[in-house]
C-alpha cells in the first residue's frame, strides 16, 4: 500500500501563506529601506532587527558588527538555543564578514528550516544594502564637496561676500539646537545653509557685484538666484529638503518674501530659520555701500520685525543663541 501524504488543513496552509507573505515582507522593507546619510546605516541596522521579530518568534535579536562569527547554531549554559549567520560583503569575488545577526531563542523554542534560510536571506540582503549604502555615500560627501567649491566660487568673486554661506550655516545651526530640532533636520540645514546662494552663480557678475543700487530691474534677477539653486540640486536626489530650504529661504512671514510670496507657517520651519541667520549675516557685514552694523544693533532690527518679516519663535530661539554664544 502506497503512503499517501496527509493534506494540509485550510487553516494550516494559511499559516504556511502568512509565513511565507511575511518574509517576503520583512525581506522587501529592507530592500526598499531609504540610505541617505551616516545615520540612515544604523536605522537600516535597527530596522533589520526590528523586521526579524516581526517575523520569528526569539528572546533577543541582535546585529553586532564587530565580532565576525561564522554560521553555526549552539546551546548556551541557561539551554536557550543561539544562531549566528554572518553578514557578508562580497568584494572581486570574495566573501568578506562584517558581522552577523544573533537570534536567541528559549529552550522550548525550535528553530524551524525557514526560518534559517529567512535569517541567511536577511543578512545577505543586509549585506548588500551596506555595500551599497557605503557607496551611496560616498557619492554624497563628493557632492557636497563639489557644491561647496561652486560656492566659494561665487562668494570669492567679491570681498564683501566671502565667508558668508559658512557663518550662515553657523547660525542656523544654533538656531536649530536651541529649538531642539532632531539631528537629522539639524544636518539638513547645515548643509543648505552652505548651499543657500549657490543659484547665485547663474547671476550675472555685472549685477551680482554692482558697487552701486541695484535697479528694479537688477533686483528681480538677483531674486532668481533662489530657483536657480533649487534647478541645480533638483537633479541630484541626495537633497530634497535642503532645495526646499534654497528655495524659500527669502520668504517672510508676512508674505512680502519671494519667490512663491508665503507666508507664516506655510513657509517650511528650516526655511524661516535660515532667513532669520541669513539676514543678520547680511546686517552685520561690510558692504561697499555700508559698513558692517553692530550684532547688538542688528538683532534689534531683527526682533523689531518678528512676527512681520520673521518667525517670533525663531527669533526667540536666536535670540538666545547669539547672547549665550556671542552677546555674554
Amino acid at each position: 500500500m502506497n503512503y499517501q501524504p496527509k493534506p494540509l488543513k485550510s487553516n494550516e496552509n494559511e499559516i504556511v501563506y502568512e509565513k511565507k507573505r511575511d518574509f517576503l515582507s520583512a525581506v522587501t522593507s529592507i530592500v526598499k529601506f531609504p540610505i541617505n546619510k551616516k545615520e540612515d546605516i544604523q536605522k537600516l541596522f535597527k530596522e533589520v532587527v526590528n523586521q526579524i521579530y516581526k517575523v520569528i518568534s526569539a528572546t533577543k535579536v541582535s546585529l553586532n558588527l564587530k565580532d565576525r562569527m561564522g554560521f553555526g547554531a549552539l546551546t548556551s549554559k541557561n539551554d536557550s538555543k543561539i544562531i549566528y549567520v554572518p553578514i557578508n560583503l562580497n568584494e572581486s569575488n570574495a566573501d568578506i564578514c562584517i558581522g552577523h545577526i544573533k537570534v536567541e531563542k528559549g529552550r522550548d523554542q525550535n528553530i524551524e528550516p525557514e526560518e534559517i534560510n529567512f535569517l541567511e536571506t536577511m543578512a545577505y540582503v543586509t549585506g548588500l544594502k551596506f555595500q551599497n549604502s557605503i557607496l551611496e555615500l560616498v557619492l554624497y560627501e563628493g557632492l557636497v564637496q563639489t557644491l561647496k567649491v561652486l560656492v566659494n566660487t561665487v562668494e570669492a568673486k567679491d570681498v564683501y561676500t566671502k565667508f558668508h554661506s559658512q557663518r550662515v550655516a553657523q547660525y542656523s545651526l544654533g538656531i536649530a539646537e536651541v529649538m531642539d530640532l532632531p539631528k537629522e533636520e539639524r544636518d539638513t540645514i547645515k548643509i543648505a545653509g552652505i548651499l543657500h546662494d549657490i543659484g547665485k552663480i547663474a547671476i550675472p557678475e555685472s549685477i551680482l557685484l554692482k558697487r552701486g543700487k541695484l535697479t528694479e530691474e537688477e533686483f528681480n534677477v538677483i531674486k532668481m538666484h533662489t530657483t536657480f539653486g533649487n534647478e541645480i540640486l533638483k537633479p541630484l536626489r541626495f537633497f530634497p529638503q535642503e532645495r526646499m530650504i534654497v528655495l524659500y529661504h527669502h520668504e517672510r512671514w508676512d508674505g512680502s518674501g519671494y519667490p512663491e510670496g508665503l507666508e507664516g507657517e506655510n513657509i517650511p520651519l528650516a526655511a524661516r530659520i535660515l532667513a532669520v541667520a541669513d539676514s543678520f549675516d547680511a546686517m552685520t557685514s561690510d558692504r561697499v555701500y555700508r559698513k558692517a552694523r553692530s550684532f547688538e544693533d542688528a538683532l534689534k532690527e531683527i526682533k523689531d520685525l518678528a512676527g512681520i518679516k520673521y518667525d517670533p519663535y525663531v527669533v526667540n530661539a536666536f535670540d538666545f543663541f547669539l547672547r549665550k554664544e556671542y552677546l555674554r
